[in-house]
């Protein structure tokens, strides 16, 4: 384990021990390590690899969390600005990409998920908040679709370049955890009970930015059920303004995401990506027969 982070833990006690390492994708992202404390205290120690995730992290600790409810999160134990680093509780559980389950569990987990995510969006009602320029969207659409060339088949690319042509529509921003995915998700199957783990992209987005359109193009338009079951926890359904939000910022981010997987040998996302791309071809074609879907 980095000095750093020893540092980090003994400002918290004297006496621990190292438990293991859980290595990450790709050779940038930091590994996590899981340390015990001598009255059977559970942490985990990382550092971050640049300062911007390392604040969101602390911010989302200090100001967010709180709403998910009592122990629906890792608690912040430690953190230090200077080398990046942070100590947060383990919470009970397993990551819910790692398990098989019932179909009625998976769709209460599913359920939970959508109820969390409400309860997280709600967190930054009273900040100021700044929407992406329409120039803004356009250079970073050019930058994307130049990035993702080389990686992408031309009919792929002419695909996504006619969905990111306008900007999406602009919906009000809120405190997203950045990356709602089931490896974030932590299911303890004896309490039946889910909780939100790595907030180290939490930041005021719109809902649809990250949060809405991973979940949807990933896995939800594949998986009816657990679709509904998101949108039954989260209280309602999407708007047409933030469905056409959803499949424009989709667009680019399995342009982001193919590109980064590839370039940072992250077979997992590249994947993703891929499923990303598939969803978003069939559902253009279906767009066209009339619709969205739910």
């Amino acid at each position: 384990m980095p000095r750093a982070l020893h540092q980090l833990v003994e400002s918290v006690t004297d006496t621990y021990t190292v438990v293991t390492e859980h290595a990450r994708p790709g050779n940038i992202r930091p590994s996590l390590w899981e340390i015990n404390g001598l009255c059977g205290e559970r942490w985990f120690a990382k550092q971050h690899v640049g300062p911007k995730l390392h604040r969101r992290e602390v911010d989302a600790y200090r100001k967010w969390t709180v709403s998910l409810g009592a122990d629906r999160a890792p608690e912040l134990i430690a953190s230090n600005a200077e080398t990046r680093t942070v100590l947060v509780t383990a919470v009970p559980g397993r990551s819910l990409d790692t398990l098989r389950l019932p179909a009625e569990q998976e769709r209460k987990a599913y359920e939970q998920a959508g109820e969390l995510l409400a309860r997280h969006h709600t967190a930054a009602a009273d900040e100021p908040t700044a929407n992406m320029t329409e120039d803004a969207w356009d250079s970073t659409a050019a930058k994307l679709l130049d990035e993702a060339a080389s990686h992408v088949p031309e009919h792929e690319i002419t695909m996504v370049r006619a969905l990111v042509k306008e900007p999406p529509p602009r919906l009000p921003q809120v405190a997203t955890h950045g990356d709602y995915m089931p490896k974030n998700w932590m299911w303890d199957e004896t309490e039946q009970r889910l909780r939100i783990i790595d907030f180290e992209r939490a930041e005021l987005q719109p809902a649809a930015r990250r949060d809405f359109s991973r979940l949807r193009y990933r896995i939800l338009l594949q998986r009816p059920d657990l679709l509904a079951a998101v949108h039954h926890g989260y209280g309602r359904q999407l708007t047409e303004e933030e469905l056409a939000a959803c499949q424009a910022y989709a667009a680019l981010d399995t342009l982001d995401s193919l590109s980064w997987g590839i370039t940072h040998h992250d077979i997992g996302l590249a994947d993703e990506a891929h499923t990303m791309l598939e969803n978003l071809r069939q559902e253009s074609g279906a767009r066209m027969w009339g619709g969205w879907g739910s």
